[in-house]
């Protein structure tokens, strides 16, 4: 029994929000037919992280706005960063294309439309 609480108590230490310093995202926007790389598509991105809160919501939001170069690559970095949401704009509506809890400082989004 002791055992077992131990590995929930541990469970919970490991599933602890954090905030990872200095992220770097690169990615990729590239047609899903043509498989060709996309040239000036607008990603949106929110960010959200949790210093100076109390860790069990977010404390900070950052909204920010990218275009992908002649190779459709794009590139940002955060000083922090726990959430990240990408949207791409496509009319009439935007199109979520990624939504994750961010753990680690490198992150890689390759996105196909």
């Amino acid at each position: 029994m002791r055992l077992k609480w131990t590995l929930f108590l541990l469970a919970l230490v490991g599933c602890r929000p954090h905030d990872v310093e200095n992220a770097r995202l690169v990615g990729t926007v590239t047609d899903r037919r043509t498989q060709q790389p996309v040239k000036g598509a607008v990603l949106y991105l929110e960010t959200a992280y949790y210093r100076g809160g109390d860790n069990d919501s977010y404390n900070g939001y950052r909204h920010d706005t990218l275009t992908t170069d002649a190779e459709g690559r794009f590139t940002a970095t955060f000083p922090l960063l726990c959430y990240l949401a990408i949207e791409v704009k496509q009319a009439p509506q935007d199109t979520l294309v990624y939504a994750q809890e961010i753990y680690s400082k490198n992150i890689r989004v390759d996105i196909r439309l």
